[in-house]
């Protein structure tokens, strides 16, 4: 996926990494904000640059910045937010937007399934009517035409990278452990309904983006233009510190232990030369913090 220009964005960060270049010569931070998107994280025991870039992964604009940051960078490695069946799909003629929306409808289908009935019945009324639409946002989102670049933002790092010769690190969990794990986690928060009272009783309120963007879908609108403004480091920390307080068990699974396995992965198999990491804006911030942790720990 070769682009015949440089995007307005790729501009800004070829200076903003000029400047940071220029900057820190002679000392060396582990983590450095270099873009809205963008950190460079380095490392005290090792060589290695880090270019961690967070994306939305149904943005057209993130397709182009991700192909701009490999051909600035010219990494060793460009390591990208998929397990390596995942990968697959993505580089074959078959991984179209069906194949995506299926690998969306086994996930969310799996959420409730299951249960008991007498733990079916014991649900609060919130849950009974949040599970059907967990359940079948996929096909939303179908109709809507929003799964056809999901993941975009994957093939274009993975086209980019074999383009120049860098080395592709598949850096997620399995997609099977994950949806395995968030079953397990459903189920748990169902088995126990007055702790899943409390626990949507104590929620806050969304940050005003997610309530914008979820009445967007809801009303069938065009994302485009509120994905783009929410993609940032700072609005995506404001949507995983809610997504936190208000379920937990599910940040667990989706945010948190994915952290960690990436942040390794990075560490093991991308411990030297200069490296393009892609993943979801939503990851940034716990790359970040489990690098400097392993660093410090080493």
């Amino acid at each position: 996926m070769m682009m015949s220009h440089t995007s307005i964005g790729g501009v800004l960060l070829r200076r903003a990494i000029k400047s940071t270049k220029h900057a820190h010569q002679h000392r060396r931070h582990l983590i450095t904000h270099i873009s809205p998107t963008t950190s460079l994280l380095r490392s005290d025991i090792s060589d290695n640059e880090v270019y961690l870039l967070g994306t939305a992964h149904i943005s057209q604009a993130s397709n182009e910045e991700v192909v701009d940051l490999i051909q600035l960078v010219q990494p060793k490695y460009v390591f990208v937010e998929l397990d390596a069946n995942r990968a697959a799909q993505l580089r074959s003629s078959a991984a179209s937007k069906n194949n995506m929306a299926d690998s969306f409808n086994t996930l969310f289908k799996g959420i409730g399934k299951g249960l008991p009935p007498n733990i079916m019945q014991q649900l609060p009324p919130q849950m009974n009517n949040i599970l059907p639409v967990l359940q079948n946002a996929p096909q939303m989102m179908s109709r809507m035409g929003w799964l056809g670049s999901q993941g975009g933002e994957m093939k274009a790092a993975l086209e980019e990278a074999e383009r120049i010769g860098a080395t592709c690190v598949y850096g997620d969990v399995d997609f099977e452990v994950t949806m395995r794990d968030l079953r397990l986690a459903m189920m748990g928060m169902a088995a126990n309904p007055i702790n899943l009272m409390q626990m949507i009783g104590n929620a806050p309120s969304p940050p005003k983006e997610l309530a914008e963007l979820t009445g967007i879908m809801l009303s069938g609108g065009n994302p485009t233009q509120l994905i783009e403004a929410v993609k940032t480091r700072e609005q995506a920390k404001q949507m995983t510190k809610y997504v936190s307080e208000a379920l937990p068990p599910l940040y667990d699974v989706m945010i948190t232990k994915r952290d960690v396995h990436m942040a390794k992965m990075l560490r093991k198999h991308c411990s030297e030369g200069k490296v393009v990491a892609v993943v979801g804006a939503g990851h940034v911030e716990g790359i970040e913090r489990e690098w400097e942790a392993l660093d410090h720990s080493s």
